[in-house]
C-alpha cells in the first residue's frame, strides 16, 4: 500500500514539475507556430512566454510574451530585426492587450523604384497601437530627388522640410512647395494644386495603416496604426 502511495504522489510529483517548467517551453512553441502560420519568419527567432504561476500557460494564458528576430520577413514584408513584448496574452483565441517595442530598418518602397529604411516604435493597444515611423532627412531628400530624376527627368538642387506637413523643391528655374500627405492608397504622397505623387509606402501585406505625416526637428515623422493580433493569426 506504502508503494502504491509513493508511486502516486511521485507521478504528481513530476506533473506538477512538468506543469511548472515545460508550459513555458509548450506556450512558446504554440505561439511560434502561430506566427509562422501567419506569414512570420527570420534568419533567427527568440519566442519567450511567461506567466505566474507557470501553469497558467497551459490554459493560454501568458501575461507576458517577448518575440525577438533578426533578418524577418512577414509575409512579402521585411526587416532588419524586431524586438516586441506583448502582455495579456490569450494563445488560443490569438489576442493580446498591449505591445511594445520596436522594428529596426524597416524597408519602405519608393516612387523610384529603390527601396530605403526606417525604424517603427510601437506601444499600446495590441489590436491598434500607435505606430511611429522616422524618416531622416537626408533618407527624404535622396528619395525625393531620384523619384524627380526617374519620373520627370528633373534634377533636383534641393529638397526642404518645412513644418508641419510642407515640402519644397528646388530645381534649375523652378521651385515648387506642397503638401506631404497620406493618399489614398495608403503611401505617403507629394501634394500641389496639380495634384499628388506617391513617394514612399510600407508593404501592404504588414498590418500598419498609416495615419498622418508632419515635420518634426527637421526630420519627417509617420504617425500609423499597428494591428499586433494580426501577427498571431487573429
Amino acid at each position: 500500500m506504502r508503494g502504491c502511495l509513493f508511486v502516486v504522489v511521485l507521478a504528481a510529483a513530476a506533473l506538477a514539475g512538468l506543469a511548472w517548467f515545460g508550459s513555458p517551453i509548450l506556450a512558446s512553441t504554440l505561439i511560434t507556430s502561430a506566427l509562422e502560420n501567419g506569414g512570420y519568419h527570420a534568419a533567427s527567432s527568440t519566442v519567450t512566454a511567461t506567466s505566474n504561476p507557470p501553469p497558467k500557460l497551459l490554459l493560454g494564458r501568458a501575461d507576458r510574451v517577448e518575440i525577438a528576430g533578426t533578418d524577418v520577413v512577414f509575409r512579402t514584408f521585411h526587416a532588419a530585426s524586431l524586438d516586441l513584448v506583448l502582455t495579456d496574452v490569450d494563445i488560443f483565441g490569438r489576442t493580446a492587450g498591449r505591445i511594445s517595442g520596436r522594428i529596426t530598418r524597416a524597408e519602405m518602397a519608393t516612387t523610384a523604384g529603390e527601396t530605403t529604411s526606417a525604424d517603427i516604435d510601437i506601444e499600446g493597444d495590441a489590436g491598434a497601437a500607435a505606430a511611429t515611423i522616422v524618416v531622416d532627412h537626408a533618407t527624404v531628400s535622396r528619395v525625393v530627388k531620384a523619384t524627380f530624376q526617374q519620373k520627370l527627368g528633373v534634377t533636383v538642387s534641393t529638397v526642404e522640410l518645412i513644418a508641419p506637413d510642407k515640402l519644397r523643391i528646388a530645381a534649375p528655374g523652378a521651385t515648387v512647395e506642397g503638401q506631404l500627405i497620406v493618399d489614398s492608397s495608403g503611401a505617403i504622397a507629394f501634394s500641389t494644386s496639380l495634384g499628388s505623387s506617391p513617394i514612399l509606402s510600407l508593404d501592404p501585406s504588414f498590418p500598419i495603416r498609416l495615419r498622418s505625416v508632419r515635420i518634426e526637428a527637421g526630420d519627417l515623422r509617420i504617425d500609423a496604426v499597428l494591428d499586433a493580433e494580426s501577427l498571431l493569426g487573429g
